[in-house]
């Protein structure tokens, strides 16, 4: 009879571990990929673009690292690099990029690294006046 319970121990907590190696980390669920954000804002002297990165609204994981580029394309210049952690919601500094006639296109990825191990990255292009897609 004991060896028979012993059996049975042993089958739950392989099965049990097995499900824990396939599994998304709890911390991680409902967060998934950065966003990128952007905003013009206008005053007296023009048009201005701002951008920054964060995660997703109502993710609460530890963040390692969460890393943001953007480059305009033409001509290809790296005009964004920020990178920030902690507790989500976090978000990057917020940066004004280049004007329009010093950069009409851009490009940006970012990619973010929840705990323990999990990471997520994507990647946008857009026309100055525009939003990412």
């Amino acid at each position: 009879m004991a060896k028979r319970g012993s059996v049975v121990l042993a089958s739950a907590v392989l099965a049990s571990s097995v499900a824990m190696l396939t599994a998304t980390p709890a911390a991680a669920v409902g967060c998934g990929a950065p966003q990128l954000r952007v905003w013009y804002d206008s005053d007296q002297f023009g048009t201005y673009l701002k951008a920054w990165f964060r995660t997703r609204p109502g993710c609460t994981a530890k963040v390692f690292s969460l890393r943001g580029y953007i480059y305009c394309t033409n001509p290809t210049k790296k005009v964004y690099e920020k990178v920030t952690s902690g507790t989500a919601p976090v978000e990057t500094e917020t940066k004004t990029l280049p004007a329009k006639n010093k950069c009409k296109s851009f490009s940006a990825t970012a990619k973010i690294i929840y705990y323990p191990d999990t990471d997520f990255s994507d990647a946008w292009t857009w026309k100055w006046g525009d939003y990412p897609a």
